[in-house]
């Protein structure tokens, strides 16, 4: 049978080459959320979603790895990995075999500003989840033989990311933007070594208290049920506020540096280059946000079109945004041939120039707002995405209708005001700039971007 698609103009095909795009930006809601606070200081916050017998519920602890001892740094890492290896009422197994029984799923987690504790359940085995959350929240035990595993776990994992360009790339730039803060600090073989379980009791008594938390509910509940649960669960839980420790912020860079991390032989060179930034509560949080979708946040990103369509000196170039609670970074990577690193570092530069001095064009602006607005609803359309955007807003200080306004926040962004955070945040002149490869031979090319210093894959200068 013959196609004669030249003529598909004739039945309106030709209106299928581009999708309809709709001028007006998507709407994301976030449900009505009600709060509470427990005579003990535990706050709740639920948002009601009854199209599924499901409940999924987070407890946020003012505890990151920022808090770890320096010469214990993986303490909190350590503490997520034994949390529910064991209570006083439970073995790990019996915890495990409990879990998977009823389909649930309990699990915790740690980063730089927050520890969590989450889980989902249905609706009519809630009262189970939550009695094992309230357990090994509240009463773990850290039992010798599994806290052992998980160290060795943790020391192995170690070893697999310093045989890693990436990760040897982030570790050496979050000491070079961060240092004295304990976010530019990174655990070693040695500081999980000093951590004794008498640590993780200390650590875990200090900080799980109920004025340092957050309990989240989002699905099949009402704030009355949450209420009355968590009183039944958590309502003899104990412990006035915390005691936290203040940390120095870096001072501000006076010029470029180079790092070199030598791995000699290497096929690959890795660029990392950044600036040190704001916290995520800063109010250029949403104009930083679109300047980096414009600059290299994915594959339409003018450094992905600049270093890899038109130069070709990698299979792809972005930048990122990173910004934690009391400081953060803003970052520029890609991957490249040891012979075109120099010519790849001086094209990351044009493009830091270009988009401080030249103006956004409107397509480009429209293009990467509609992308970030639109995106949102799509990765936060879950009752477990939800209740970690609450948590977020908590822990971060964000203001209370904080996601009711994200995707306006984002579209007044204006071109002018992506050029104006650009100049005030691309600073070459106090850039950081990390090369992970074979020093013999870069080393001696790179003193043109600033003054050079060489380490090893152990994080120990070379010279």
């Amino acid at each position: 049978m013959n196609h004669d698609f030249q003529n598909a103009n004739m039945f309106g095909f030709s209106a299928l080459k581009k999708p309809p795009i709709k001028e007006r930006l998507p709407h994301f809601r976030i449900p009505e959320v009600r709060e509470h606070t427990l005579p003990n200081g535990l706050h709740i916050l639920v948002i009601e979603r009854h199209t599924l017998p499901k409940v999924s519920f987070r407890l946020g602890i003012n505890l990151g790895s920022k808090y770890d001892p320096a010469e214990k740094k993986g303490l909190s890492e350590l503490l997520s990995a034994s949390l529910k290896k064991g209570t006083s009422r439970r073995d790990y197994q019996t915890i495990s075999d409990t879990i998977e029984s009823v389909g649930g799923e309990l699990d915790s987690d740690v980063n730089e500003d927050g520890f969590f504790v989450f889980g989902e359940f249905f609706t009519d085995y809630l009262d189970l989840g939550l009695e094992l959350l309230s357990e090994i929240s509240l009463s773990p035990v850290f039992p010798d033989q599994e806290v052992e595993k998980e160290r060795s776990k943790l020391i192995a994992n170690l070893a697999n990311e310093n045989s890693s360009p990436q990760f040897l790339a982030r570790r050496r730039m979050i000491e070079l933007l961060f240092q004295p803060h304990p976010y530019g600090c990174y655990k070693t073989e040695q500081s999980l070594h000093n951590i004794s379980r008498l640590d993780l009791q200390d650590f875990h008594r200090r900080y799980f208290v109920p004025h340092n938390s957050f309990l989240v509910f989002a699905g099949d509940i009402k704030l009355e049920e949450a209420v009355r649960k968590t009183e039944k669960y958590f309502g003899e839980w104990k412990g006035g506020p915390v005691d936290r420790p203040e940390f120095k912020l870096p001072g501000v860079a006076d010029q470029p540096v180079v790092n070199v991390v030598d791995r000699p032989g290497s096929e690959q060179v890795n660029l990392l280059l950044g600036n040190r930034l704001f916290a995520r509560n800063h109010p250029d949080y949403h104009r930083m946000l679109v300047m980096n979708k414009i600059l290299g946040g994915g594959g339409s990103g003018r450094l992905f079109l600049y270093l890899r369509e038109e130069k070709g000196y990698t299979y792809g170039a972005y930048s990122s945004l990173n910004a934690l609670k009391e400081t953060g970074a803003w970052l520029a990577n890609a991957e490249v041939r040891p012979e075109v690193t120099i010519d790849a570092l001086k094209a990351f530069f044009e493009k830091f120039q270009e988009i401080k001095t030249e103006p956004v064009s409107s397509a480009e602006l429209k293009n990467a707002k509609r992308y970030l607005v639109g995106s949102f609803p799509l990765k936060n359309e879950t009752p477990a995405s939800i209740a970690s955007l609450l948590l977020q807003q908590k822990l971060y200080g964000l203001p209370k209708d904080y996601w009711q306004k994200y995707a306006h926040l984002v579209d007044e962004v204006s071109s002018a005001e992506v050029r104006q955070v650009a100049e005030k945040y691309i600073r070459e002149q106090q850039m950081a700039v990390v090369v992970v490869g074979d020093a013999k031979r870069l080393a001696g090319q790179l003193e043109k971007f600033g003054q050079v210093e060489v380490y090893d894959v152990q994080n120990r200068p070379v010279r």
